[in-house]
């Protein structure tokens, strides 16, 4: 029944891959005759041939968009065209203008207009898209794009486009999908750890990195949704976006240097904290000059960007000094996605100023992307070593506690007194001699010395009367000592965490020639650690006092291990041991 159930499984793996080849066939394949025909989203390009009329009159023919012009604030420049012949009832045209106000004409006419409009956005720069209606009779009419600047500095005027309805927005839904996927997926994640974060932390010891982790992602998430060219789908009024962004691209540095002071134990607070605390004097302070029309934020955005920047530049500082003084060791993954961030985040401030018709957001979340990926790998290898520490603290309190209990059956009996620790040692001298053929490593080693110390564990089921009886067994009592093997290897069943233990417990009773206990098992059946510690059992035992005989001399000792090379002990091994007893390795 089992194997039938796993051909069943199988046969529906195969099923899900000649699936997805079909998914991928047919998602790459072009059209084919007689398939369905799969319409359009496209839209007419307008942004060639434009005259350009500039601040002081003068005229510029055949200028192609986008334009960039540097202008003072309440400089306007008109720019003039013909509309197509083909322009019909039901299309839209569209264009849009950074920081600018925009009024569009046609044949004279204002045909629609955006500007700063009311008290919280009037003293912001505006930059959003500006449909405006077509009909038939504005086929070969004339256009004109009225734009006032709203700042001081670069702006400028995007590519027109027409289409049908509200196909005009696909070009920019197309370009700038990725850079909504990105920010609603950072959102996403940061909503998840900050909520994660507040249900856990009374629970658990949860470190507050989580929760700043998910306030860096949420902050820099809803500033690229609101710098993003599609806002105007999102918000209703995408002007008090522009307050949003503002607010939002000032506070992102300062939840950076919560998260990475977290990350480094708090060693270097007290500078993050003054730079945090000016970071938020800025905010408050541009907040203050914006609502009493002073000065906008855009205007004040440059001082709170400066402690960005030395909030970015202090990051890679410490960061440095950590890497130093070893202590990036505990955060290595993450640091590399600060420093990944760090960079991103410095150009994405260049950027804000040296090119105003790039798309914000890109760079910074890339680094964000990064850094949530080196903090998952960082939170994998943490994971990784918290329980690999587990499972070393569980080895040693194992191998502690069975030490113990092997020692204390040792003192039971005087003759057999440091028996267990002697076998661990020789096992783990002989097994050193054969590594490099059996592929042996330094593991392999302690291993089998920690088995050769538990090896008669299991005569602790082994009533006193039969192990420290002075003379013979009888058959009964010959029987309940050979069980001593089985005992072992069941008490220890349940240490997987030692590979070879129970196998080695139970088996180093076993003879090459198949006549040992429990099994029966002959030559190699017999596994490699459970014949080493047959030769190493042996050996203590032939130079040990025991109640029945004192220890055999070395020539005895010798003479006893050739006797039974081939018989009770593996040849290979039983000239290893031999040879050591000859070079002094193995005392006598």
């Amino acid at each position: 029944m089992k194997n039938f159930y796993t051909v069943i499984k199988s046969a529906l793996i195969v099923v899900l891959i000649w699936a997805s080849v079909i998914f991928i066939y047919a998602f790459f394949s072009s059209p084919k005759v007689g398939e369905a025909y799969a319409g359009s989203f496209s839209a007419k390009d307008f942004s060639r041939g434009w005259t350009l009329v500039s601040v002081d009159g003068t005229v510029t023919e055949n200028v192609d968009l986008p334009l960039e012009m540097d202008a003072a604030r309440g400089d306007t420049i008109t720019l003039r065209n013909k509309l197509p012949h083909e322009i019909t009832k039901g299309m839209r045209l569209c264009t849009r203008a950074t920081m600018s106000d925009l009024t569009v004409k046609i044949n004279g006419r204002i045909q629609g207009k955006y500007s700063k409009h009311n008290f919280l956005t009037e003293h912001i720069p505006v930059s959003s898209f500006l449909f405006v209606e077509l009909y038939d009779d504005y086929a070969d009419g004339d256009i004109e794009l009225i734009i006032t600047s709203n700042k001081n500095g670069r702006w400028t005027i995007n590519p027109v486009s027409y289409a049908y309805g509200n196909n005009a927005w696909f070009p920019y839904i197309r370009d700038n999908l990725s850079i909504a996927i990105m920010a609603f997926l950072l959102i996403f994640v940061g909503i998840n750890a900050i909520i994660a974060y507040c249900f856990f932390y009374k629970k658990t010891n949860i470190n507050r990195t989580l929760l700043y982790l998910g306030l860096l992602l949420t902050a820099a998430g809803m500033w690229m949704v609101s710098e993003s060219w599609l806002r105007q789908l999102i918000f209703g009024a995408s002007s008090y976006a522009n307050i949003f962004a503002y607010l939002l691209i000032e506070t992102i540095a300062g939840f950076g240097a919560m998260y990475v002071d977290e990350i480094q134990e708090q060693r270097y607070n007290k500078p993050y904290a003054i730079l945090i605390l000016l970071l938020v004097l800025q905010v408050l302070i541009n907040s203050i000059l914006n609502f009493t029309r002073i000065a906008d934020y855009y205007d004040t955005l440059f001082f709170a960007h400066i402690w960005s920047a030395l909030i970015i530049l202090w990051i890679f500082v410490t960061i440095v000094l950590d890497i130093r003084s070893g202590k990036v060791k505990k955060y290595s993954r993450i640091a590399i996605g600060m420093l990944g961030l760090v960079v991103s985040g410095l150009f994405e401030l260049v950027s804000f100023y040296t090119s105003p018709s790039a798309r914000l957001g890109v760079r910074l979340g890339f680094g964000l992307l990064f850094l949530m990926a080196m903090t998952i790998a960082q939170a994998i290898k943490d994971v990784m070593k918290s329980a690999e520490e587990r499972r070393l603290y569980s080895e040693k309190m194992s191998e502690i506690t069975f030490g113990s209990i092997a020692t204390a059956i040792d003192s039971k009996d005087a003759f057999s007194d440091g028996h267990s620790e002697r076998v661990g040692k020789y096992a783990c001298m002989i097994a050193e001699k054969v590594a490099a053929a059996n592929q042996l490593n330094e593991e392999d080693l302690e291993r089998i010395k920690f088995i050769g110390r538990m090896h008669d564990v299991g005569r602790v089921g082994v009533p006193d009367a039969v192990t420290n009886k002075n003379g013979a067994l009888s058959e009964d009592e010959r029987s309940r000592m050979q069980q001593h093997t089985v005992i072992g290897s069941e008490v220890l069943k349940n240490l997987d965490s030692f590979p070879g233990l129970k196998e080695g417990v139970r088996s180093h009773h076993e003879r090459w020639d198949g006549r040992g206990y429990p099994d029966g098992l002959k030559g190699e059946e017999i596994p490699l650690f459970a014949r080493i510690l047959c030769l190493a059992d042996s050996f203590d035992a032939m130079t040990s006092d025991r109640i029945y005989r004192k220890k055999l001399t070395k020539e005895e000792v010798i003479t006893e291990i050739k006797n039974n090379t081939g018989t009770q002990f593996d040849p290979l091994l039983a000239m290893v041991v031999l040879k050591m007893i000859e070079d002094g390795e193995l005392p006598c």
